[in-house]
């Protein structure tokens, strides 16, 4: 079914708030592109990029929240979910999305400390740069992990956030708990009983 001029404007309007996160050369350009679509490019480009909820009023990130559509989440607490950004920035790109559409998220808080925190011992970076961003009205905390070769956004291909995920996902193993052996214990700790005598 084709989707209304209504529509069609709300996801052309939608699509026009995120030119923030291109380079600003290509702003102006992706502007016309997107002014210029029919609404049968429209809903072709909402097909194609798997984001039909956008033709019925629905927040993405609610939409995620609620497991309507997919994501690459990398943690969860009760009020709020980190998931890897489509089109990173860099290795790790995250954004933090309260499940709540309305709340509001501090960039000190505890769950972004422990996703910080969570990157910087799997990816090895120690510098953040962290924006707030509201998209479709729902608040966001945008945390790109910086390496120095940052350049500009690219679309990621699924094996890429799979492989992204399964990295900060992945479980820190003992090289003692592959063999089922118990660890060693250090030398001076065990102290040998000199022998009794009666």
């Amino acid at each position: 079914m084709a989707i209304s001029e209504e529509e069609s404007k709300k996801i052309k309007e939608h699509l026009l708030g995120q030119l923030s996160q291109f380079p600003e050369d290509k702003r102006e350009q992706i502007t016309k592109e997107i002014n210029s679509m029919t609404n049968e490019q429209i809903e072709n480009f909402v097909k194609e990029n798997n984001l039909t909820h956008l033709g019925e009023n629905e927040c993405i990130f609610c939409s995620i929240v609620s497991g309507q559509n997919p994501s690459y989440k990398i943690a969860e607490d009760n009020k709020n979910l980190a998931i890897l950004e489509l089109n990173p920035l860099s290795k790790g790109h995250t954004l933090i999305v309260p499940k709540d559409h309305s709340q509001e998220i501090d960039k000190k808080s505890n769950f972004v400390e422990i996703v910080q925190k969570k990157l910087e011992e799997r990816l090895g970076t120690k510098e953040f740069q962290k924006n707030n961003l509201k998209i479709m009205d729902h608040q966001i905390l945008e945390l790109i992990p910086i390496y120095g070769n940052e350049k500009e956004r690219h679309p990621a291909t699924k094996k890429e956030l799979e492989e992204i995920q399964e990295e900060i996902l992945r479980q820190q193993i003992v090289p003692s708990e592959l063999d089922g052996s118990m660890p060693s214990a250090p030398e001076k700790i065990i102290q040998k009983l000199k022998p009794r005598i009666p």
